[in-house]
């Protein structure tokens, strides 16, 4: 059975279950539950001959488009294949003596750090406060001496915002510290939380990850960027490969971008759906308020059978266990349409947990 301590492995499952692919449910990876702008496929059509050439070597064109959509300075914006890149190149680059990530947390941090040889020490935000990161939590942090900071707004896979005051504590200790702070935003656009790139583009040391490829439901295309102060991004530019994104990445980005009305509806219609959803899993399991467009469940000694059910009826789920300061019995669930999310309800009765 394929694993589901991974999300998004649609195309494994669909080989081992004998379906085509188009028929998974797909519950375990975050994408935009409205699925792409539209008229997106047409227009990659229309642009596939640009791939005869080498795609713009920089990604200058996007950077411009980011530029005039954000209002960051076009020096402030590094754009890449999705933002793995961006924390191994900070993990390798900054070469961080004192690592600490704020978890529970996306498992990436830790790798990078551990295949740059930089094992990082944990801060955990506590399940009895429903894992909100508190400036308690950053406290604990800040005792630790980091020279690097990784935290996530919203943090997955949580989905808890931080709180404007735990925001403001990071961003004390950027600046009282020099501590390096990496903020994932790979969710925020499904929020109604501020983002903290602006503020990123004047503070050397203070990094914020964007994800283009969550919210224009793209994933199979890696589109995303960094901001940052253009003395951090200049030297973060120089250690980076040429050609970061493809010709069909960018231009699904040039096409994406200037649809603000489309991000812009996204959080509302995010939040009746993630009320569907919770009330759902809510018969069947514990659930943890979330900000974003997927929730945490706790469903103890039943999850390995509900994952089971699930994955019977073509619907995948994400074994949350494997994340630093859960394990066994959590389960995460994306937001998903209202048909989906009734079908997913048929098979937890069917699974009678």
């Amino acid at each position: 059975m394929t694993d589901h301590r991974h999300g998004g492995r649609i195309f494994e499952a669909a080989r081992e279950l004998g379906i085509p692919w188009q028929d998974i449910l797909d519950f375990s990876a975050n994408i935009n539950p409205a699925g792409q702008p539209p008229g997106l496929r047409s227009h990659l059509f229309r642009a596939f001959p640009e791939t005869i050439h080498y795609p713009d070597v920089a990604a200058g064109s996007l950077v411009e488009a980011l530029s005039e959509a954000t209002g960051l300075p076009a020096g402030a914006i590094l754009p890449g294949a999705g933002s793995t890149p961006h924390i191994r190149l900070v993990a390798r680059l900054l070469e961080p003596k004192r690592p600490v990530i704020i978890g529970p947390a996306f498992a990436e941090y830790a790798e990078a750090l551990s295949a740059a040889n930089r094992p990082p020490q944990w801060v955990l935000a506590r399940p009895s406060a429903d894992f909100l990161v508190t400036p308690e939590v950053v406290e604990q942090a800040a005792a630790l001496r980091p020279d690097l900071l990784f935290v996530a707004n919203p943090a997955n896979p949580t989905g808890r915002l931080l709180p404007p005051e735990t925001a403001e504590a990071l961003l004390d200790l950027n600046a009282r510290k020099g501590t390096w702070v990496v903020v994932d935003e790979a969710f925020i656009d499904f929020t109604e939380g501020e983002s903290l790139q602006a503020a990123a583009a004047r503070r050397e040391r203070l990094l914020v990850l964007r994800s283009l490829t969550k919210i224009f439901a793209i994933p199979g295309l890696r589109l995303a960027y960094l901001a940052g102060h253009p003395r951090s991004v200049r030297l973060l530019a120089s250690q980076m490969e040429p050609w970061p994104l493809n010709c069909m990445a960018l231009e699904a980005g040039l096409f994406c971008i200037p649809r603000r009305a489309f991000v812009e509806r996204t959080p509302q219609a995010v939040k009746r759906l993630r009320s569907l959803l919770r009330a759902t899993l809510e018969r069947h399991s514990r659930t943890v308020p979330s900000d974003a467009n997927f929730i945490l469940a706790y469903a103890g000694k039943a999850a390995p059978g509900i994952l089971r059910t699930l994955y019977r009826n073509g619907i995948l789920a994400r074994d949350a266990s494997n994340f630093r300061g859960l394990g066994q019995g959590w389960l995460r669930f994306a937001v998903r349409p209202r048909s989906e999310i009734k079908a997913l309800a048929a098979a937890l009765e069917e699974a009678g947990a």
